[in-house]
């Protein structure tokens, strides 16, 4: 990074306007957590592994990341191509992207601040060791002194060796060995490593798809299969757009239909590039108590819609044009992308929503009319790889019903109830009640 030349004190004409290093690293940390920090630079991990091995279905087998989390230290280690050295002396540490960068295709590392941000957000001494096909190098940063300096903003280029290194060889080791006190007590902590995991599971779900392999403190962690059910009573809607934006063009791929009954669960997940931004959200970013022009519209979400499931998938070569927020936490609604999925959103989860109202009124019906209940958990759960295509979700309509029927249920002594049946001429309890109701019906209703 080019250094600031600072103001001469002694000229009267000049303004002072140079940013100071704190300024910088006190903005870009303020509104990231910890976990967000760490989901960055599993992000470059994968980015790197789309350098070594592009296309959209890739297969990352033998790749791995690596991650230690403790009270004491941080470390992400990965075997997926390194830090090319030019990009690490002239983009990778800069702040924002530079003029001349050539990002990754597809990439997921998009705003230029994810590695700096974790790094200024979580220690106080860090390093960086890196073997990628021409070089050696590494990169030792005490951050408190480094920030103290306004003026030099480089950073040391150490241990550099020339070399011929293969595919198996190349790695990035980032190690923090002094971290920010307030950080150490956050990942000293069981429960943030629990939760941790399970972020990782679901925000990169797509690259351990496949077969990249992430462990934490030294365990596997295992993805998620997303499913919709799929059979006689419900076809899930499974459909591809796409659409130029500027030079470029984004895929994108929605799956909606319903799984099993859980809140937690429920909802939209939005994927970009393959990471997870969005996900069971239940808001009016994803369209609900939302409508759009042609009248449709949907209802604010509650616990009637507990197995509505919906997945977006947008992918684009030029990362920039995806819908997502700097902190890969939401979406942008300013982007013609967002502007492009909000209406279809709507207009895939509609059909699903009549369907679970249908479902909630049989609720009222004997167990033996319950048409849509019992073909939905009659129906097996589909993997979205293996759902056929389809326009919308569809639903089979319940037969016509009779007028709505009621069930009497009441307690008498058995004596009583014995004198009553021999009375009437009848056997069983349940010919004793329909016999008992229609007599009174007669006497009391249709005499009147």
């Amino acid at each position: 990074m080019a250094e600031f030349i600072p103001t001469d004190p002694n000229d009267l004409t000049k303004v002072d306007a140079s940013p100071t290093k704190a300024f910088f690293v006190d903005i870009i940390t303020k509104d990231i957590r910890i976990d967000e920090a760490i989901l960055d630079l599993v992000d470059n991990s994968i980015d790197g592994a789309k350098r070594l091995r592009p296309g959209d279905e890739a297969d990352y087998r033998g790749l791995f990341v690596d991650i230690t989390v403790n009270g004491k230290e941080f470390e992400i280690a990965d075997n997926c191509g390194g830090i090319p050295l030019d990009i690490a002396r002239k983009y990778a540490f800069k702040f924002g992207r530079a003029a001349g960068f050539v990002p990754t295709d597809s990439s997921v590392g998009q705003f230029g601040i994810g590695m700096k941000r974790a790094l200024f957000k979580m220690a106080r001494n860090f390093s960086v060791r890196s073997i990628e096909p021409k070089y050696s190098y590494g990169i030792d940063v005490n951050v408190r002194k480094w920030a103290s300096d306004d003026i030099n903003w480089d950073f040391d280029i150490v241990e550099l060796k020339a070399g011929a290194f293969e595919e198996y060889e190349t790695k990035t080791l980032l190690h923090i060995n002094e971290l920010e006190p307030a950080v150490a007590q956050v990942l000293e902590s069981e429960t943030f490593g629990r939760a941790l995991s399970r972020d990782i599971r679901v925000r990169h779900l797509d690259a351990m798809r496949r077969n990249l392999a992430i462990t934490l403190n030294g365990e596997t962690i295992i993805p998620g299969d997303l499913q919709l059910k799929q059979g006689a009573i419900v076809t899930s809607l499974s459909r591809k757009f796409e659409d130029p934006i500027g030079k470029s063009s984004l895929r994108t791929r929605l799956y909606v239909g319903v799984g099993d009954s859980d809140r937690l669960r429920a909802g939209w997940y939005i994927f970009c590039n393959g990471r997870c931004i969005l996900e069971a959200d239940q808001t009016s970013e994803t369209g609900w108590s939302a409508a759009v022009e042609g009248g449709v519209s949907m209802p604010k979400y509650h616990g009637q819609f507990a197995r509505f499931r919906g997945y977006a998938f947008l992918d684009a070569q030029d990362a920039s044009i995806l819908p997502w927020n700097t902190t890969k936490t939401g979406l942008d609604p300013e982007t013609i992308a967002y502007r492009k999925l909000f209406p279809r959103l709507i207009e895939a989860a509609r059909p699903v929503i009549n369907f679970l109202n249908a479902l909630d009124a049989e609720n009222d019906l004997a167990p033996s009319e319950r048409v849509l209940s019992t073909g939905l958990n009659q129906s097996p759960a589909m993997s979205l790889e293996r759902l056929p295509a389809s326009l919308s979700f569809i639903y089979r309509e319940p037969p016509e019903r009779g007028p709505p029927m009621s069930n009497i249920k009441y307690r008498r002594l058995t004596s009583e109830v014995n004198q009553l049946k021999e009375a009437m001429g009848v056997a069983t309890l349940p010919l004793l009640g329909e016999r008992s109701f229609e007599f009174a019906y007669e006497n009391l209703v249709e005499d009147e």
